[in-house]
């Protein structure tokens, strides 16, 4: 009877690490950077970790990492993934390769650019001359293999965080006041009660997959999901794709 109830315990244990095996890996990934971005002078820098912030469309997103800055405001973006990763800054979707194993993810670039938008109207004046950084961070067990470099975010690893930040050069520093402002605006958005977080991540997970089937639907409707012009068939190096037919100024690549 002992043996029987153990085997259905691991089985249970099996069941849920699988299920939640990403969600994990995750906060692994999160937790890995938080503490790198904890070793920053805080007389200089203030880290905020795990933000839910409101969309217009009332749905939220949310930033793994906020960092305040003399630099400015770095939003970073989490990856722990492993394997190959390869995609350009205007394609929706980007690939990991692991042997012969591929799988797509959102475009990380625009997945900030969601963050970053949602930021800039809720801290409104108060940002409208600090500049932000979006940065993506990959975990050690990835392996960037990008053919293009990128205009609008810094793609790194997470080994590179710090020697990113301290590169980074601004014309003119943010003052102590605007930075003390920014982090008023923001501080309502860290959620500690462990109840109200589950409650908003569990609708944070729904408002993710409603947007992103969202966009497939207008993409096979040949329609942009930035901009809403018509989708036109190109031609490219790897053959046939769908662009926006307002190109250049959407880049946007089915």
């Amino acid at each position: 009877m002992e043996s029987y109830f153990f085997l259905v315990l691991m089985l249970i244990v099996i069941w849920f690490l699988d299920r939640n095996f990403a969600m994990i890996k995750g906060w692994i990934g999160e937790k890995r950077v938080s503490n790198i971005l904890s070793s920053l002078d805080p007389q200089d820098y203030t880290l905020m970790n795990d933000l839910y912030l409101p969309k217009e469309n009332g749905q939220t997103t949310q930033i793994d990492h906020l960092l305040i800055s003399p630099k400015g405001i770095f939003v970073i973006e989490t990856k722990n993934y492993k394997g190959w990763i390869t995609g350009s800054e205007h394609s929706q979707y980007w690939t990991q390769t692991n042997y012969k194993r591929k799988d797509k993810l959102y475009n990380p670039i625009w997945q900030n650019s969601g963050h970053i938008k949602a930021l800039q109207s809720i801290l409104g004046d108060a940002a409208s001359e600090i500049p932000i950084h979006s940065v993506i961070v990959f975990g050690k067990e990835a392996t960037l293999k990008f053919k293009e470099p990128f205009k609008n975010a810094y793609v790194i690893k997470s080994s590179n965080v710090l020697q990113t930040i301290n590169t980074i050069q601004t014309s003119q520093e943010v003052s102590l006041f605007k930075r003390g402002k920014v982090k008023q605006l923001l501080t309502p958005f860290i959620i500690t009660d462990i109840k109200q977080k589950r409650e908003i991540k569990k609708k944070h997970v729904s408002d993710l997959k409603s947007e992103l089937e969202q966009k497939k639907t207008l993409v096979a409707e040949n329609t942009c999901p930035r901009c809403g012009s018509p989708l036109v068939s190109r031609t490219g190096k790897k053959g046939k794709f769908k662009g926006c037919s307002s190109f250049p100024k959407c880049r946007f690549i089915a």
